[in-house]
């Protein structure tokens, strides 16, 4: 048996007397539409919880970008019961703060925050916030799950979905529900004007003033025209400036719906016991539609686009090709073609340029930026000082070449799909790993199952496949270059 074959069939099981993980995995749905799965590891007397909403960059509008991102943010600022010192105070003061800090932000948007008027609405938000800032405790969250043995509590938000997750002791999941339903029944966006500005500060250190984020940003909007792909998660700067807690609001009410959410919760967790904590917590969440995601119509690519970005940092160069989503078969082709070309010191792509040549200090192969809607297969190099980028991008394109004109070795090959098999099989041994997997599968593919049919498909793929799709996508016509130099 091959070692793709063995890790395919530990892949269905934490410990072999367990059975398959097909067979366990749970799913409970509820009446209004949220679904969520249960996998029982009774090795230790803990649990991880994982919600995910299928909202993130994608499902923003041109002028609102960044929206998903700071809510992620907001979702830790507590709930009239969570965080509150005196709530009765607390509320009408909120009212009043959201009227001046949303007319502070219109006047933003309009270029008009340093009149009188402006500066007289900056001076009484300030105000109200300090007013604000002794009537609720921030960390109450963190905190609550802190003294209850949690651990791990953590939120993401990327262009396809944002996530929330714990670990904890397994009885403190109905505390986890409880918690975590409230959050979505009723959050207080507290502190909305201060974290908007966190959010610009964010922006300015991981794209305006990184090298890499602003290369990153720069080819994201070479390759896309019409897709909701092209703008960055954490939002332009002027869309964060003149963001309202009104739109926030609104945007948290069209998209973090029941029906639009999954759960997972894997370890020592019973789905008898689950079942009823979920009907007395998310199952009184109201029923309410779907969203039905993007609307866009995406070019076809007819010719090779190429940007140059200058920046006072090394020069770096990166290359793009265009592809499919999952479940696309071709998508598990590129998977293959990562590690062929980029795993460590045995890829392709770092023997030629690191190693051989000598032409970079290293190099980078991945996809992105997400992956419901078609993406991006992305090489990412820093060249040596002193080398030009058009010497590595020769050098790339050499080795592309190779892979359209003579089929991978079968050795080669089956080295490759043994690594892209193992290293998915690690990644869900532990409670978090697997509980990600799944609720990750189910909340951008619509089905779990996915998680056990890509290592599946890996095994299936020969060189004839690997070359095939080289030849189709790895074309001039299909590619996008960026470069950044200095000044």
């Amino acid at each position: 048996m091959s070692l793709t074959r063995l890790m395919v069939a530990l892949l269905a099981t934490s410990a072999a007397a367990q059975g398959r993980l097909e067979d366990r995995v749970k799913e409970i749905r509820l009446a209004n539409g949220m679904t969520w799965l249960v996998v029982q590891r009774p090795e230790a007397p803990v649990f991880t919880g994982f919600v995910r909403v299928r909202v993130g960059g994608a499902d923003e509008q041109p002028g609102a970008t960044g929206l998903a991102h700071l809510f992620e943010h907001m979702a830790f600022k507590g709930t009239p019961q969570l965080g509150a010192k005196d709530w009765a105070t607390e509320q009408p003061l909120l009212v009043e703060l959201q009227r001046a800090g949303d007319a502070l932000a219109v006047l933003q948007r309009q270029g008009k925050a340093s009149t009188e008027e402006g500066k007289k609405l900056a001076a009484e938000v300030a105000a109200l916030q300090k007013k604000h800032g002794p009537l609720f405790d921030e960390n109450a969250l963190a905190r609550l799950y802190q003294v209850n043995g949690g651990v791990g509590l953590n939120a993401t938000t990327d262009k396809d979905m944002t996530s929330y997750f714990v670990s904890l002791p397994k009885n403190r999941l109905e505390l986890w529900l409880t918690v975590e339903a409230q959050r979505f029944a009723a959050p207080v966006l507290r502190d909305f004007y201060t974290e908007r500005s966190v959010v610009q500060e964010e922006r300015l250190r991981s794209i305006e003033t990184s090298p890499a984020g602003a290369m990153y940003e720069e080819l994201m909007q070479l390759a896309f025209v019409s897709s909701p792909y092209r703008w960055p998660t954490v939002g332009y700067q002027a869309d964060l400036a003149a963001m309202t807690w009104a739109g926030a609001q609104a945007f948290f009410d069209t998209h973090y719906v029941a029906s639009n959410a999954v759960g997972c919760v894997v370890g020592d967790v019973t789905v008898e016991a689950l079942r009823p904590l979920l009907e007395r917590t998310f199952g009184q969440l109201p029923l309410a539609p779907r969203p039905a995601g993007p609307v866009f119509s995406e070019p076809p690519a007819r010719a090779q686009r190429r940007s140059q970005l200058t920046f006072d940092a090394a020069p770096r160069l990166m290359l793009a090709f265009r592809k499919p989503a999952p479940p696309a078969r071709e998508d598990v082709v590129f998977d293959v073609l990562q590690v062929l070309l980029g795993e460590g010191n045995t890829g392709r792509l770092q023997q030629r340029l690191v190693f051989k040549d000598r032409l970079a200090q290293g190099v980078g192969v991945f996809t992105g930026p997400g992956i419901r809607l078609d993406n991006l297969f992305i090489i990412s190099v820093t060249p040596l000082a002193g080398v030009k980028p058009e010497q590595v991008e020769a050098a790339i394109q050499d080795e592309l070449n190779k892979l359209v004109a003579e089929r991978v070795a079968d050795l080669e090959l089956q080295k490759v799909r043994n690594r892209v098999t193992a290293d998915f099989a690690r990644s869900i041994e532990s409670n978090s790993g697997l509980a990600s997997a799944l609720s990750r599968a189910q909340t951008l593919i619509g089905d779990w199952r996915y998680v056990l049919e890509q290592p599946r498909i890996v095994e299936q793929i020969d060189a004839a496949e690997v070359q095939a799709v080289a030849k189709k996508y790895f074309t001039k016509e299909n590619s996008l270059v960026v470069t950044l130099v200095r000044p």
